[in-house]
């Protein structure tokens, strides 16, 4: 906390100055404390009380251009700078309001806007007071604002709306202290939390505001159209600084109680003065019996059907060759990834385990994309070289292999805490994290899509060709609608996927994420299996060396039967004829 200058007539200035303890001194606000102490001492100095009125202003723009600029230098990286500066404005602006010349002030910059009411008089003033901005309200009384203790000769009334620090705090440090986290862990489902709307600082010249016989209003603009569902309600907040020596804050509910809210509004009942703010609190969403049977129960067909395809791929020599190598890994990429979800996904209890379980998810998914970028790669050569075009498996494992890998360890040095999350074993939304794997994933869609594009161009040109290879080029058509198909399935899965492990996850989101992920199993054993005559000939080989031994006893046992009797009866007639020698 940052004292400035006393608010009586009589300015005395030997507390403008930062707490020195170390650690405590916030970067950046040096500047501020500073112009406070020239200021208040240029005002205790100036025997004319008009004068030093007019300077209130002068101050006041003063003032608001520092913050604009510390808040444009992005100061605010942790709870310990957010307090020294919600502090510091707190303390200015009780040292400004006395002094200003209007009873109504607005001051509005890059970063703030304030409103400042000032009521001078023998006999203190009474009857409500609102002060307002686009983007919040505050409602209370003069009485309020007054106090009870002695009543200097004004009352001072002012709300400050912060606009980019809610941009700082969203996602850099814990929104709720000890009692409050403890409160909602006794909750069946813990929610997280994100800041809905601007940050406002309210004070009055009432030194004695921690308990408001009657409470302030405050009423907030939500920062994005959303009602409360079962899946997210809106909580009233402030900036509790009982953490200072340890983290420098932290949001608190206590005091503040929500009376009302809808799609674009909060209205907060409070009963003290701080800073404020209103918090989305994000449960999540509840996974149903039914949506539990059909995740294992789709994710199993789709092991099932993905390991068939290794088999194939790898045992199939009829088909060996660069497109089916591109396959097999394909296929492994994604068996791994599907036995890991279905195993691992939801054992959020260790925190190691977790962490493991989403580097491997992290790693084998963007390989499964990896795998999919050389098949359109391979496509493209195919057409545009010559039709039977290799790759080298050392460039295939590489970029298969090689290039997941590097972006998961890149990853998992530069931020180890964004693997694994309080609901799923999965990327952490924080710091952008989770755009480690969408980056790479929108980027090798981009670059297929332009392959693909090429390869059907090429194609049109050959088919309209003169002596166009009918055999072969057919052969590329197929080979293209199959992997456009393959993308489609798995880039549309990841669409929804974002939404799926977003903190406002939706159950319609988690059931079409489910039902994809369960199909792209089923769709590529059909595709490259089913759908493909060679293997079907194999299949039939196979099915066919399973059933011919029975067959073949079969047919001995009728074979043998007449040969016995024949072979019998030859034996018989020459008993006869040596009888009747």
């Amino acid at each position: 906390m940052y004292v400035l200058c006393s608010v009586d007539p009589v300015l005395t200035c030997d507390q403008v100055k930062a707490d020195q303890t170390p650690g405590q001194t916030v970067p950046g606000l040096a500047g501020l404390l500073s112009l406070m102490r020239k200021s208040c001492l240029a005002l205790s100095n100036s025997g004319d009380a008009a004068g030093r009125r007019l300077s209130g202003e002068v101050l006041l723009e003063n003032v608001f251009t520092e913050i604009d600029s510390l808040l444009s230098q992005g100061i605010l990286s942790n709870s310990r700078e957010v307090s020294g500066l919600l502090g510091a404005v707190e303390d200015t602006l009780m040292l400004i309001g006395p002094q200003l010349r209007d009873t109504h002030t607005t001051m509005e910059t890059d970063h703030t806007e304030a409103e400042l009411a000032v009521r001078r008089g023998q006999t203190p003033p009474t009857g409500p007071i609102s002060l307002a901005n686009d983007k919040a309200r505050l409602d209370t009384s003069w009485e309020t604002a007054t106090g009870n203790g002695t009543y200097p000769g004004f009352t001072l009334v002012g709300l400050v709306c912060y606009k980019t620090v809610e941009r700082s705090v969203n996602n850099s440090f814990q929104y709720l202290t000890d009692t409050d986290r403890d409160t909602a862990n006794t909750t069946a489902s813990k929610p997280s939390y994100q800041i809905s709307s601007k940050v406002v600082t309210a004070l009055v010249s009432n030194p004695a505001t921690e308990h408001l016989a009657q409470p302030v209003i405050l009423t907030f603009k939500h920062l994005q159209v959303r009602a409360e569902s079962a899946e997210m309600n809106y909580t009233c907040v402030f900036w509790s600084e009982g953490r200072v020596h340890e983290e420098g804050g932290a949001w608190s509910r206590r005091g503040c109680t929500k009376v009302t809210s809808n799609a674009t509004h909060t209205v907060c009942s409070c009963t003290h003065l701080s800073s404020f703010a209103v918090l989305m609190a994000l449960y999540p969403v509840k996974h149903t019996f039914e949506l539990r049977l059909l995740t294992w129960l789709g994710l199993s067909v789709s092991v099932v059907c993905l390991l068939l395809c290794i088999l194939t791929f790898w045992l199939c020599r009829s088909i060996q060759g660069t497109r089916t190598t591109i396959h097999l890994h394909l296929c492994v990429c994604l068996f791994i990834a599907d036995l890991v979800f279905l195993i691992g996904i939801s054992h959020t209890q260790s925190k190691g385990g977790c962490r493991v379980v989403a580097g491997l998810l992290h790693l084998f998914f963007l390989g499964s994309f990896s795998w999919m970028l050389l098949e359109g790669v391979q496509l493209y050569l195919m057409v545009v070289l010559v039709f039977n075009t290799t790759i080298r498996p050392l460039y295939l494992y590489a970029v298969g292999y090689g290039l997941p890998l590097v972006v998961v360890i890149i990853s998992a040095i530069t931020y180890p805490d964004g693997y694994g999350t309080t609901q799923h074993c999965w990327l952490s939304l924080e710091r952008g994290f989770i755009w480690s794997f969408f980056g790479p994933v929108c980027t090798i869609i981009t670059l297929n899509v332009f392959f693909f594009i090429i390869t059907v161009w090429r194609l049109a040109q050959k088919f309209s060709s003169l002596n166009p290879d009918l055999s072969n080029l057919r052969k590329i058509k197929v080979f293209t609608v199959t992997a456009v198909a393959q993308l489609c399935v798995l880039g549309t899965m990841w669409i929804f996927g974002v939404f799926q492990f977003q903190e406002a996850g939706t159950v319609v989101m988690t059931y079409l994420f489910t039902i994809l992920n369960s199909l792209q199993g089923a769709l590529l054993f059909i595709m490259h299996c089913l759908l493909n005559k060679t293997v079907r000939e194999e299949y039939c080989k196979l099915l066919s060396c399973i059933c011919t031994p029975q067959k073949k006893r079969y047919s001995e046992v009728n074979t043998t039967n007449p040969s016995s009797s024949q072979s019998q009866g030859s034996r018989s007639a020459t008993n006869m004829g040596v009888s009747q020698i």
